[in-house]
C-alpha cells in the first residue's frame, strides 16, 4: 500500500516550478561568502550542491555521523543493501525531483505493484478480497468524513471514536488505521491531529524502490562537496554579524547557515541557539512531533511466504506490531522480508532486544505460514528514536499543531539562518522529495541575498 495513497493529489506548485532555475542558472554568482550547512542528509546535500552549481566556492557541510545520508541509510552489514530509513520515491511522476535525481545518479529502481497485497487475520488465515475491499471502502468513507468534520486539537483516534468506536477494536480496521494512517503520518493515531494529519500533498505514480540502495542518490549529490563527518554541532550563535557554529571539531564561521537538523534533534535541545529562536519557530518545534516508524529486515534460508505478493498484511491484536511486510525477494536476490513497527508500538519495540523482536515476528509468521517455516538467519533493526542525530523517523502534525507550524521554518532568521528538512515543508512533509525541495528552496534564498 502506497504510504501516500490517501492524500490529495496535486500538481507541482509554484514554489516547485521555480526551483529548476537554480540548478540551471547561467549567471554565476561567484561568491566566496562562507556558507555552513549542518547535516549531510538529502536537504543539506541539495542546498550545498545547488549553491556550488551557481558559483559559491566556500561551502562546508558538517555531519555528526560517520556517514552521509541522514535518514537515508542503506545498511550493507548483512552483505546486501537494506534501506533502514527512506525506501521509496513516493509518487515518481508529475515532476518529482527525486526521479530526475535518481536517473542522473544511474540508480537502479523498481516500481512496486501495490495491488499485490494479501492480508491475514489475527489467526493467520487469509482474508478474502471481497472482505478487504469492503473494509477498505469503509475506511475511505471514514477518512472523508474526518477530513470534512475533524477539528483542530482533536486526535485522529478521537475522531475515529466519534465516527464509529468499533473501528478501534476491530482487528481488520486496526490494521488499516496502523499500516495505512500511522505509516502515512508517522505518528500514532492517539497523537495525530484530526484536522491536520493528512493535509500534505503527493506526486502521482506508483512508488519506486531502490534494489541497490537509496544511498546511490546521496552519494551522487555529495560528489565534490566539502563534507566534515564526525562533526557534532553543539551551539549556533548568530548574535553578531556572522554565525558561529560550535562543534566537537572547533568553531566554524558563516555568513549564511543552512540548518537541516531533524525536528527531533531540535526538540531534544542538545544544540542551543544564541539568541533563542523567534517565537514562531520555537513554537513549531514544541508543537510538532517526530513519528515512531521503525523497520526490521530479516533474511531467511528459503522463501516460505506468498512470493507472488509484494506486500503482506497481518491484523495484529497489538496495533502497530509487525502488521505489514514487504516481500524484498521481488526486487533483490535474497530471501528477505521487511516489516515495521508503527505508532506507539514503533516506539515500544525500541526497548526490545533483536532476539525479542525476531521472536515476536516469527510468532506472527508462524501463524500465517505454519510452525514448520525456517527461523530467520540474520536480522537488522532500526531504532530511530534512539539515534542521537535523528530522534525519530519523520515529523507529523501532533494534536494542537497545524500546517502553519511546518511553514514557520520557511522564512530565514535575520537573513542568516535558513532551515531545511522534511519538517520545514508542510506540502511534502515526511518525504525525501520534500526534504530535497526544502534544501533547494533555501539555497535559492541565499542566492537572491548574495546577488543583490
Amino acid at each position: 500500500m502506497n504510504r501516500r495513497d490517501f492524500l490529495k493529489a496535486s500538481a507541482f506548485g509554484a514554489v516547485g516550478l521555480a526551483l529548476p532555475a537554480l540548478s540551471s542558472c547561467s549567471n554565476k554568482v561567484k561568491s566566496d561568502a562562507p556558507v555552513v550547512i549542518i547535516g549531510a542528509g538529502i536537504a543539506g546535500l541539495a542546498a550545498a550542491r545547488a549553491l556550488q552549481s551557481v558559483g559559491f566556492t566556500n561551502i562546508t557541510v558538517l555531519e555528526g555521523r560517520n556517514r552521509i545520508g541522514g535518514r537515508i541509510w542503506t545498511d550493507r552489514s548483512l552483505g546486501f543493501p537494506l534501506d533502514l530509513g527512506a525506501s521509496w520515491i513516493h509518487g515518481p511522476k508529475g515532476g518529482n525531483p527525486i526521479t530526475v535525481l535518481a536517473d542522473n545518479a544511474n540508480a537502479n529502481t523498481f516500481m512496486t505493484d501495490d495491488e499485490k497485497l494479501v492480508v491475514h487475520n489475527t489467526n493467520g488465515q487469509k482474508i478474502d478480497d471481497g472482505t478487504m475491499d469492503n473494509y477498505y471502502k469503509d475506511y475511505n468513507k471514514m477518512l472523508k468524513k474526518i477530513e470534512d468534520t475533524g477539528q483542530a486539537g482533536q486526535s485522529f483516534q478521537q475522531a475515529v471514536q466519534a465516527y464509529n468506536g468499533s473501528y478501534l477494536t476491530d482487528n481488520i480496521m486496526k490494521y488499516q488505521l496502523s499500516a495505512y494512517a500511522e505509516f502515512d503520518a508517522g505518528g500514532p493515531i492517539e497523537e495525530m491531529d484530526a484536522k491536520y494529519w493528512q493535509t500534505d500533498e503527493k506526486f502521482p505514480g506508483k512508488d519506486v524502490l531502490f534494489p541497490n540502495g537509496y544511498d546511490a542518490v546521496v552519494n551522487f549529490l555529495a560528489e565534490g562537496l566539502n563534507i566534515r563527518i564526525n562533526t557534532t554541532v553543539t551551539q549556533i550563535n548568530y548574535a553578531g554579524n556572522d554565525v558561529v557554529v560550535s562543534t566537537n571539531q572547533g568553531n566554524f564561521t558563516a555568513k549564511y547557515l543552512v540548518c537541516t537538523l531533524p525536528l527531533g534533534v531540535l526538540k531534544a535541545g542538545n544544540v542551543t541557539f544564541t539568541p533563542t529562536l523567534p517565537t514562531d519557530k520555537a513554537g513549531a518545534i514544541t508543537r510538532l512531533k517526530m513519528g515512531y516508524v521503525n523497520k526490521v529486515g530479516l533474511e531467511f534460508p528459503s522463501v516460505f511466504w506468498d512470493n507472488e505478493q509484494q506486500y503482506i498484511g497481518y491484523c495484529s491484536e497489538i496495533k502497530g506490531q509487525y502488521n505489514y511486510f514487504i516481500n524484498c525477494r521481488k526486487f533483490i536476490e535474497k530471501n528477505v522480508l521487511m516489516t515495521f513497527g508503527f505508532g506507539n508500538y514503533g516506539l515500544t519495540m525500541e526497548n526490545d532486544s533483536e532476539n525479542k523482536i525476531g521472536s515476536d515476528i516469527m510468532d506472527i509468521l508462524r501463524k500465517m505460514y505454519g510452525n514448520s517455516i525456517p527461523n530467520y538467519a540474520r536480522i537488522k533493526v532500526s531504532k530511530w528514536s534512539q539515534d542521537q542525530f535523528a530522534r525519530g523517523a519523520y515529523s507529523f502534525a501532533n494534536v494542537g499543531a497545524s500546517d502553519a507550524d511546518f511553514d514557520a521554518f520557511v522564512a530565514p532568521v535575520n537573513d542568516k539562518i535558513f532551515f531545511a528538512g522534511e519538517h520545514t515543508i508542510g506540502k511534502y512533509r515526511g518525504t525525501v522529495h520534500g526534504a530535497y525541495i526544502s534544501g533547494l528552496r533555501q539555497a535559492e534564498r541565499i542566492v537572491d541575498l548574495e546577488d543583490k
